[in-house]
């Protein structure tokens, strides 16, 4: 399980760098992959998998799926709620870009 752990973190790090490119295909490609890969080896609900699928939210909405991109940050948010807690710094992050998504969707509440 850890070389799989280290792959999957691998392959979040690529996914950060070309979601940074404005390569957005390429990034979900590669988080989705990590996805699979720390489901598989964390569980359902560790907080990697709750991460990911947040840059994922991300990916999405640098690409202007404002709508995905905030149901993919509530999924997300809500696994790693559920995995460290609301008072962790991830969660703090992690709402805070989709107050981000939200603003920019013109939900200002």
């Amino acid at each position: 399980p850890e070389r799989n752990v280290t792959e999957g973190r691998f392959l979040k790090s690529m996914a950060i760098a070309y979601s940074k490119q404005d390569r957005q295909e390429d990034a979900l490609a590669f988080l989705d992959k990590a996805r699979r890969i720390f489901r598989k080896t964390l569980g359902r609900e560790c907080a990697e998998v709750g991460l990911v699928v947040c840059n994922m939210a991300t990916a999405l909405k640098r690409q202007g799926k404002l709508e995905a991109a905030n149901e993919k940050y509530e999924e997300g948010l809500a696994i790693q709620r559920r995995a460290v807690g609301d008072e962790h710094p991830c969660v703090a992050h992690s709402l805070y870009n989709m107050a981000l998504c939200k603003e920019k969707a013109g939900d200002v509440e």
